[in-house]
């Protein structure tokens, strides 16, 4: 049986993934370019290979796919949000959609049993309003660069599984949030939920004057990387795209009763209006997540209390990770 080529495994999303694919006994090929974390490679434990490759460049992931007996990918790696997209487009695109392009190729050529890609909610950037449920089936309308990426990648997955009957597709997150990552200043594409907390439990007192009416799709790590391993270990699957998470929105509001839950004293007020987390992004309603429950069964195992309550257990025992500099 071959290995799973996990690409990003130092990123957020993938990361975890490594992690639980590998506790799960399933041999582990984690790619990352230039951001390691010694650390984090040995706790992911022996199941894990680590290795440095530009998926952009040709060579180096012939490179990769030879010296590795990979059967599938889940494809996580990427420039991840506007913010950082917006200054470094060529960057954006070669990571973004050169890097999907060469590994469809690989996965065609070598017969990879699947291919999973993963994008984002972002996509959806015309809709009606921001509260209807965005349904797996709603063609994407991208507008930003970052979105209009992520969004060729989609195509290209689609194409591979229709033209050359690659077992592909795409997996579509929204505002993931949990360890490890916690950005130690205000990073408005992270979400209130890891600023919060990072506060909160520094013994700050949150007073903010916006914020409150902004909703979106918040999702747990952990469940995030579990419904992406599902999709990879399905026998099959029937659409070409999927979306991963509890199918409904949470405001600022929700987030900052579950966090002063999380950390008891803490002083969270938040007033109406959504700036300024839609400054850097498009609300949008909740994404619709339909058909992983029905073909899978698939749910997040974790309400928002509960994985702000872990996040928050997280953050007590590694201050390290986010304190102060």
């Amino acid at each position: 049986m071959g290995k799973l080529l996990v690409t990003g495994g130092m990123g957020h999303v993938g990361y975890e993934t490594v992690r639980q694919a590998a506790a799960a006994g399933i041999e582990v090929v984690a790619q990352y370019m230039s951001t390691f974390r010694p650390e984090d490679a040995e706790a992911a434990g022996p199941n894990v290979t680590w290795a440095q490759c530009d998926l952009s460049d040709p060579y180096e992931l012939t490179m990769l796919s030879a010296a590795h007996d990979i059967e599938g990918c889940i494809h996580t790696a990427a420039v991840p949000n506007d913010q950082l997209a917006f200054p470094q487009p060529l960057r954006t695109f070669q990571s973004n959609v050169v890097a999907t392009e060469l590994l469809l190729e690989t996965a065609r050529r070598l017969g990879w049993r699947r291919f999973l890609f993963v994008s984002t909610g972002s996509v959806f950037q015309s809709l009606p309003d921001a509260v209807t449920p965005v349904s797996e089936a709603k063609v994407p309308a991208p507008k930003s660069l970052y979105a209009a990426t992520k969004r060729s990648g989609e195509m290209m997955t689609a194409v591979y599984a229709a033209t050359y009957g690659l077992s592909a597709a795409t997996a579509r997150i929204s505002w993931i949030f949990g360890a490890p990552l916690v950005p130690r200043v205000f990073d408005a594409p992270r979400g209130p939920i890891p600023e919060f907390l990072r506060r909160a439990l520094a013994g700050e007192g949150i007073r903010e004057a916006s914020g409150g009416d902004f909703a979106a799709s918040f999702t747990y790590v952990p469940d995030c990387a579990e419904g992406l391993l599902t999709l990879y270990r399905a026998d099959q699957l029937e659409h070409s795209a999927y979306h991963v998470g509890s199918g409904r929105n949470h405001t600022t509001f929700e987030v900052a009763e579950a966090v002063r839950a999380a950390v008891p004293g803490a002083v969270v007020e938040v007033g109406s209006g959504t700036a300024p987390w839609t400054e850097t992004t498009v609300m949008r309603g909740p994404l619709e997540c339909s058909r992983m429950a029905e073909e899978f069964g698939f749910r997040p195992r974790h309400s928002l209390s509960e994985a702000v309550a872990a996040f928050a257990d997280w953050m007590r025992a590694n201050p390290g990770r986010w304190g102060s500099a």
